[in-house]
């Protein structure tokens, strides 16, 4: 039974020369072919064939596109009814390998090169349902033809087809039969792995995938493969990194010598679960714990034993869930991947290290303590990692270093990291070390002890990289937290804090005087010292009184030509700061101070002293002794440190280290004011040519200092009052002001009536006098004058001499009432200094 084609006809109309004939009748042809009922048998739909097929495949050679277009669905159309059959496969495989396998491209159409390659996947199909698939070796030559000049095509589409097409051949073939012709295909298919488009990408891995199961694993062909297929578990595009895992899944799972390939397959899947994406995670996920389940089910009688003596840690990672025991047995028989998997955290691309990084993660999160042998391979190149110039590799080697913290056996892997820190002092093996430290459960005594004695070492401490100093204080912390959880003595946590706080101290000041400031390293290292007092029960100034000389100790070799730069004298810097002045540790300060004036650069004893002068502001509040020794203490310093850079010296550095003296001399006068009273005297000699110094510093200081000499006598008192008088002349008129209102603030003290000869009480109060008038007069003048500032300090101090010498004042006032420009201002200033205000100001004196 026919379906009413009439062959004859249909090839004359297929030989016409007209080309529109040909066309239709083709279309028709397959409308008939596609709409012939069911009940059609397919014998006789062959038989019709037979006579058609001939003329059929003649016309892919047509050179109209249309005739050859239509002639491929024809024919398609047939063999979707057509039986299995040898003849019909041959003749069409035979005309797609004519028009589709040449070395040029015969076929100018990329949409009819299309149907070819679509024609040749829908016999495979067929064939495949029937369990026929085997009648394909006799063409398997023209077949790899076809799909290899497919593969390499300039069309997507007809690539993507072409993939579709090997892995449905791949899914069904016989290993022994399409092994000859592996290597062509996957030659070619490595083409496509860099195409533009990603969704070529994903359909030649799919294709490798599968005719990698077919492959020579005893040759070449493997390793290439992995090389090629490797790079694209760092493809931008998720659903390429998606089919790289399942791709491994796939040879975990089928391939006959996976056993021996496992170290290639594994990174394929575990870069999936360290993947960005959520989509890839989930997808891979499940088919991770399949491939486990397969593994332990043939190794079920070691892995059973492994399981029950390997619980999971106390501190395992939070939010994460431990791999099965086939997972974790799969990495751990392929601990060799390690030196690939390091090798390249040190690749100069950046994505390489971030992605074997990532890799090295889930090595570790499932090969566990079985790898702490290997611990020694990895610890350099995470450590270096950890250091990364890009931060999220620097932040992924973290999280491997707090990984294998906690999975591996922490007396295994201690000694060799106190080695690597022994040997490196640098930031990155501390770095390491410390998220491992931190992360695991161990450490005793001893340990907190080496690490500290270690931590407090030059090498360490003395360190001038402010990364470097972070991580030491963190690991301060560290130490702090372990420390509550280690048995030992009160004596023994004593020594532990000592270091701890030693450390800390020359951390923080190194920080403090590279930055110029307090800074979050600074904030860190007081937050450290506050756990230590809260620990020893004790105050912040009894912790430095104990404890600071020890970090004084440290600052070696000062007694060279340092700059202000160097690293003695940036850490004496920032521990003056630090600890400001106090008794216990002055001695030991004042030696070190002494050094650097005695031997560093101009530079660096400016800084030295420039600290010391703010600390000195603080004497009242630090150096907590009685008051007869505190003056001692006070006269040593000044003695010492102050005093010998008062007296001229030519030159710049002379000038600079005057002003510091007059500075710090100052401060002190602030900062111990009742010892300053006894002290100061002893230093009026230098102040007259203090007072008149070329440098407007020194000046401003030595004046400002007068405020607060007291208790002097009128012969002693006298060369500096006048001295200071005549700084209301000064050029600086910050300077002006101020020895306007020291000079109202100026008492000497006269002798007693029973101590004083005949007439030399009255002396003194006459030279005195003379004084008062004479800067009355003067006062009075700057009264009258435009700066504001120095009207309202002359204003102040004419009413404190007013009501000490009031006689004075009645006189001074009457002269200048007849010389005034303005007299209503001046009668006003009087009016406000009515003898019974003066009464009361010296009754509350």
């Amino acid at each position: 039974m026919s379906f009413d084609l009439d062959t004859k006809a249909i090839c004359s109309e297929l030989e016409s020369s007209e080309h529109r004939k040909r066309s239709a009748t083709l279309l028709k042809l397959r409308e008939q072919c596609e709409q012939a009922p069911q009940t059609v048998s397919s014998d006789a739909i062959a038989a019709d064939f037979d006579e058609l097929y001939l003329h059929l495949l003649k016309c892919y050679d047509d050179r109209f596109e249309s005739v050859r277009d239509r002639a491929v669905l024809a024919v398609s159309a047939f063999l979707k009814r057509l039986p299995p059959s040898d003849f019909h496969l041959l003749n069409v495989v035979s005309t797609l390998a004519e028009r589709m396998g040449q070395v040029e491209t015969v076929e100018p159409s990329e949409e009819i090169r299309l149907l070819y390659v679509e024609q040749l996947h829908l016999m495979l199909r067929q064939y495949a349902q029937m369990g026929n698939v085997g009648v394909f070796r006799e063409c398997y030559a023209q077949v790899m033809k076809v799909l290899v000049k497919a593969i390499k095509d300039d069309y997507a589409a007809v690539q993507r087809e072409a993939c579709a097409t090997v892995v449905q051949l791949a899914r069904v073939a016989d290993t022994h039969e399409l092994q000859p012709f592996t290597e062509s295909l996957v030659v070619s298919l490595y083409g496509m792995l860099n195409h533009r488009h990603s969704a070529a990408r994903i359909s030649a891995l799919e294709a490798l995938g599968r005719v990698c199961l077919h492959m020579d694993a005893s040759g070449e062909s493997m390793r290439r493969f992995f090389m090629e297929v490797s790079p694209l578990l760092m493809d931008s595009m998720p659903l390429v990194r998606r089919e790289c895992g399942q791709v491994g899944v796939l040879l975990l799972l089928e391939l006959r010598d996976r056993y021996s390939f496992f170290e290639r397959i594994l990174p394929l899947v575990l870069c999936c679960l360290k993947d960005d994406s959520p989509e890839v995670l989930s997808f891979i996920q499940p088919l991770w714990v399949k491939c486990g389940e397969q593994f332990y089910d043939e190794n079920e009688a070691e892995l059973s034993q492994q399981e029950i003596c390997d619980p999971q840690v106390e501190n395992y990672p939070a939010g994460v869930k431990r791999p099965t025991i086939g997972c974790r047995g799969l990495v751990q028989r392929s601990l060799r991947l390690l030196t690939l998997i390091t090798r390249e955290t040190s690749d100069w691309k950046d994505n390489v290290r971030l992605h074997a990084l990532k890799l090295l993660y889930q090595f570790v999160l499932h090969a566990e303590a079985a790898m702490t042998a290997k611990f020694f391979e990895i610890y350099g190149q995470v450590a270096h990692a950890c250091c990364d110039r890009e931060p999220v590799v620097s932040a992924e080697a973290k999280k491997v270093a707090d990984l294998l913290g906690r999975v591996l056996a922490f007396n295994a892997w201690i000694e060799h990291g106190f080695d690597g820190l022994e040997r490196n002092a640098r930031e990155s093996f501390l770095k390491c070390f410390y998220y491992m430290f931190t992360a695991a459960l161990g450490g005793t005594y001893d340990h907190l002890m080496r690490l500290c004695k270690l931590l407090k070492s030059s090498d360490y401490s003395h360190t001038l990289k402010p990364g470097f100093q972070l991580y030491i204080l963190k690991m301060l912390e560290t130490v702090l937290d372990k420390s509550s959880k280690v048995t030992a003595s009160m004596e023994q946590l004593r020594d532990l804090y000592e270091l701890i706080y030693v450390t800390a101290m020359k951390v923080m000041s190194l920080s403090y005087a590279l930055a110029g400031d307090v800074n979050a390293d600074v904030e860190r290292g007081q937050v450290i010292l506050k756990r230590i007092v809260a620990l020893e029960e004790i105050t912040l100034s009894q912790l430095h009184e104990r404890w600071f000389h020890l970090a004084l100790l440290d600052v070696e070799n000062l007694d060279a030509a340092l700059d202000e730069n160097a690293e003695p004298v940036l850490m004496l810097y920032g521990l003056i700061h630090l600890g400001c002045i106090r008794s216990t540790y002055l001695p030991q300060l004042i030696e070190k101070v002494k050094l650097v004036f005695g031997h560093c650069s101009d530079s660096a004893q400016v800084r030295i002293f420039s600290i010391l002068s703010i600390a000195a502001l603080d004497w009242g509040r630090t150096v907590c002794v009685e008051r007869e020794q505190s003056t001692q203490l006070l006269s040593e310093f000044i003695t010492a440190i102050v005093e010998p850079y008062l007296a001229w010296k030519a030159g710049a550095s002379g000038e600079a280290m005057r002003s510091m003296a007059m500075a710090t001399l100052c401060a002190l006068a602030q900062g111990a004011r009742e010892e300053a009273r006894e002290v100061l005297p002893t230093l009026a000699k230098h102040m007259p040519s203090l007072l008149e110094d070329r440098n407007v510093t020194t000046r401003h200081y030595a004046i400002k200092a007068m405020c607060y000499f007291q208790g002097m006598s009128v012969e002693a008192f006298k060369p500096l009052a006048y001295a200071t008088m005549q700084r209301m002349d000064d050029p600086s008129a910050g300077i002006r002001v101020i020895a306007a209102t020291a000079v109202g603030k100026m008492r000497p003290v006269f002798k007693e009536e029973a101590a004083a000869e005949e007439g030399e009480r009255e002396h003194e109060r006459e030279v005195w006098e003379a004084f008062v008038k004479r800067a009355m007069d003067l006062l009075l003048l700057y009264h009258e004058s435009p700066e504001k500032e120095m009207k309202a300090a002359a204003q102040k101090s004419l009413t404190e001499l007013a009501k000490s010498h009031p006689e004075a004042w009645e006189e001074r006032y009457k002269r200048a009432l007849s010389m005034a420009q303005s007299k209503d201002e001046l009668t006003n200033l009087y009016s406000k200094m009515s003898i019974k205000d003066e009464a009361e100001a010296d009754v509350k004196d």
